[in-house]
């Protein structure tokens, strides 16, 4: 068996927070930061930004599928027999 097997997985967070000059914070999701490498207060932060990005995530998911459901009921023939005798 190798080594490799009973490493334990690193966990982090698929993005990084930068500080800004200007004292804002930007997200850079192409940057892993690893958890050992942030101290109490950072995990916290990081914790927090990480449910606001999966809330948004999910948010954005919700209303792309609400779109297409749009899209896909415009196309619809039945829907626009509806429409054209003044049902719907």
């Amino acid at each position: 068996m190798g080594k490799a097997m009973f490493e334990k997985e690193k966990v982090c967070f698929s993005f990084r927070l930068i500080d800004m000059g200007n004292g804002s914070q930007v997200i850079d999701e192409s940057i892993k930061t690893p958890m050992d490498a942030l101290t109490p207060e950072l995990q916290a932060e990081y914790m927090e930004v990480h449910e606001q990005l999966a809330f948004m995530k999910t948010i954005q998911k919700n209303n792309r599928r609400e779109t297409e459901r749009g899209r896909k009921l415009v196309r619809n023939p039945l829907h626009r027999l509806a429409c054209f005798c003044g049902l719907a």
